[in-house]
């Protein structure tokens, strides 16, 4: 089945506040989360923002995704609740995913597929700095299937990433391996 982000979720956009060391809350920026939109517990040092009643209703729920929604990558990132009281910046709109038969792991690996990261480049506007419009993302369709399916993908995509990671280790690990194999090389007397 296929649904409009809108008819799903709830979208809007994060907010624009300066800090201050006495802040309060977390102000989290696209700086806060990697390449995958995974969040970097080492971005973030102190709190930011001072809460007011202004910005309650923009306070982060556990599970709203946070799409980038400047620039030339528009990454999907998933807010942890346990990163405490937070605030999205301005360079996110705000994804909370309302009905109950999707999961918002789901939306955030689906939006960052390399098909929907081309489809959400090409909606965004701006030629210095590509700008992707909350209006233009509640209409992103999205294919939704069953609970039992979006487990499978999220499950799926997890081993990958566990797989990719491995890769790269043991790429490192034989690099220090050959290195030190053919540094050793150096050292022999012999002329064979």
């Amino acid at each position: 089945m296929t649904k409009k982000l809108e008819d799903i979720a709830v979208i809007s956009t994060g907010v624009f506040k300066k800090g201050s060391p006495s802040g309060t809350v977390y102000y989290l920026q696209a700086k806060h989360f990697d390449q995958d939109g995974r969040f970097h517990p080492e971005g973030i040092i102190t709190p930011e923002i001072s809460m007011d009643e202004r910005l309650r209703k923009h306070l982060l729920q556990d599970g709203d995704i946070l799409l980038v929604s400047k620039g030339f990558s528009n990454k999907a990132c998933l807010y942890p609740a346990e990163v405490g009281p937070a605030l999205a910046s301005s360079t996110f709109l705000v994804i909370s995913v309302q009905d109950e038969g999707v999961y918002p792991e789901y939306i955030q690996w689906y939006l960052n597929t390399s098909a929907m990261q081309a489809i959400l480049s090409s909606l965004a506007r701006g030629t210095q700095i590509p700008s992707l419009s909350k209006k233009a993302l509640a209409k992103v369709e999205v294919r939704i299937p069953s609970i039992y399916r979006q487990k499978q993908i999220l499950e799926v995509q997890r081993l990958w990433e566990k797989e990719r990671a491995l890769t790269f280790e043991l790429v490192e690990l034989k690099e220090a391996l050959y290195q030190s194999f053919l540094f050793g090389l150096t050292k022999s007397n012999t002329n064979a």
